[in-house]
């Protein structure tokens, strides 16, 4: 098949993982993602650093705005150029990623579209995290330094929209610990599950993705746990934010790395990439729910990730039982549950919706997660040319998602403006907001937010009519726990910064 010579090509990639016991030890993060870059440019086959127009680094958890993951030891002024400088590489562009889970598949979106345009013509994109060692060094009282100065800042083409409000964040809905196990409530209570039955679903969706971890060189913690096991708190496995244990979020504190390699293939050609380690990205889309949880029509839903997936499928003319490779978000459970009921993905195995383990148990490097997920679809579509691989990315509160359908076989279909289609979710009616509700509603999802010492609190979403108002419950945290408690009535008041409620 002749492909003609600005379709973008994947053609190189790779992954890596610290294990360093001792923090002084261990890789910076600046060399973590230069080590994992220079493997990708070795996969390729080819000699390609000198050949780099455009260098990505996916946005590090210490420069995301979240306090508890500054780093202690510095930072880069510009990781891009930090990067280029230790792989011998001299881009045009040096691009600092966005804020957000989806920024792997958004990047590889993005870039194959530029060099499909002929504004690059060889992109490499890296992305990891480096909190296990920044975490032990801390704890151990070392004083490393990260920090590493550069002629210039980085280019931050991809602005971040406000995710979250301030009145969310007083309510307890401020970290996505706190807000996806609301959403699982609800989404449990959407699907008629007992409480019972819903935590033996998510156990027995979740102990597969542990063994898949359990068997992946690349994974931080190898080890699998069966069903009753994950839901189970006791011992190691106390409640977090209840329906979730420990053991059911996401692994932040990782020492893990991975970068892709894209190119045109006229570059492919001119530097002798071989025909069977190239891959090909046939379709993709970007899309974003309500980009506050507040404004979601529905928290048992996510038409954001089906009018994203409907429309990358349709790019590549395949349908959701076409696809042979899997690698969905996996934060926490409900990322799972929605994305498969969205796409239209069957969960009765779960071991097919992911190739590396899922972020609880591979390991879940901030936003750089999904670059793993793209090594392991590369891998598996050299290994399997015949086969259709599929990736979903999720960043912030399922609020961004990215898509992307790849396979060994030639081809690319020029990426759609995504306000084309973000319009249909960007219309949907959202209910008002009181900020001084009063009187009676009805729960719409709500977690129990713990500490060492147990509950503490109970942020609830909740409705009044055709309003909706945030509010907590602070007695009674035994009952709410003791069923889904999503439909029940509830009194509130108004209060200052927070309105309190109780069960009636």
């Amino acid at each position: 098949m002749t492909v003609a010579p600005n379709t973008p090509v994947l053609v190189g990639a790779a992954q890596f993982v610290g294990r360093e016991d001792d923090p002084a030890q261990a890789l910076s993060p600046q060399d973590m993602l230069a080590e994992v870059a220079r493997r990708a440019l070795s996969d390729s086959g080819v000699e390609a650093a000198a050949a780099i127009d455009t260098l990505a680094v996916i946005r590090l958890f210490a420069d995301s705005g979240a306090d508890a993951f500054a780093s202690p030891f510095g930072s880069a002024r510009n990781l891009p150029w930090s990067v280029a400088q230790r792989i011998g590489a001299k881009p045009a562009h040096l691009i600092y990623g966005p804020v957000g889970g989806n920024s792997p598949q958004l990047l590889v979106n993005e870039f194959a579209e530029r060099i499909w345009r002929g504004e690059a013509e060889v992109c490499l994109i890296a992305g990891g995290e480096a909190l296990r060692t920044q975490a032990r060094a801390a704890k151990a009282g070392l004083k490393l330094d990260w920090s590493e100065d550069a002629p210039s800042a980085p280019e931050d083409p991809f602005p971040v929209p406000a995710m979250l409000s301030g009145h969310e964040a007083k309510h307890g809905f401020l970290l996505p610990v706190n807000i996806y196990p609301a959403f699982e409530t609800a989404f449990g209570a959407a699907e008629g599950w007992s409480l019972d039955e819903h935590m033996r679903r998510i156990g027995e969706l979740m102990a597969p993705f542990s063994e898949v971890a359990r068997d992946n060189p690349y994974a931080q913690v190898r080890e699998a746990r069966s069903a009753e096991e994950l839901v189970t708190p006791q011992g190691d496995n106390r409640w977090i934010s209840w329906p979730y244990t420990k053991f059911l979020v996401s692994n932040l504190f990782v020492d893990q790395a991975g970068a892709v390699l894209l190119m045109s293939s006229g570059k492919a050609d001119e530097l002798g990439v071989p025909q069977d380690g190239r891959v090909y990205l046939h379709g993709s889309a970007d899309t974003h729910e309500k980009l506050l949880p507040v404004d979601r029509p529905d928290y048992a839903r996510c038409p954001a990730i089906e009018v994203g997936a409907a429309h990358a499928l349709e790019q590549a003319n395949v349908t959701p039982d076409q696809l042979d490779i899997i690698d969905l978000y996996s934060c926490f459970p409900v990322a799972v549950e929605l994305a498969a009921k969205e796409i239209g993905l069957s969960t009765d195995d779960p071991k097919r919706l992911t190739q590396t383990g899922g972020l609880p148990y591979f390991g879940g490097a901030g936003n750089a997660y999904s670059m793993h997920g793209i090594a392991e679809i590369f891998e598996a579509c050299r290994a399997q040319p015949d086969k259709t691989a599929f990736v979903f990315a999720n960043g912030g509160f399922l609020t961004k998602h990215s898509f992307g359908v790849y396979s060994a076989k030639p081809g690319y279909s020029e990426r759609t403006d995504p306000a084309s289609y973000q319009r249909r979710i960007d219309e949907m009616p959202s209910p008002a907001l009181d900020k001084t509700p009063s009187g009676e509603g009805v729960i719409e999802a709500y977690t129990v937010i713990f500490d060492r010492k147990g509950a503490k609190v109970a942020p609830i979403i909740a409705r009044k009519g055709d309003t909706r108002f945030l509010a907590q419950i602070s007695e009674g945290l035994d009952e709410l726990m003791a069923d889904n408690m999503v439909g029940r009535k509830v009194r509130v008041e108004a209060g200052d910064p927070v309105n309190r409620a109780v069960l009636l």
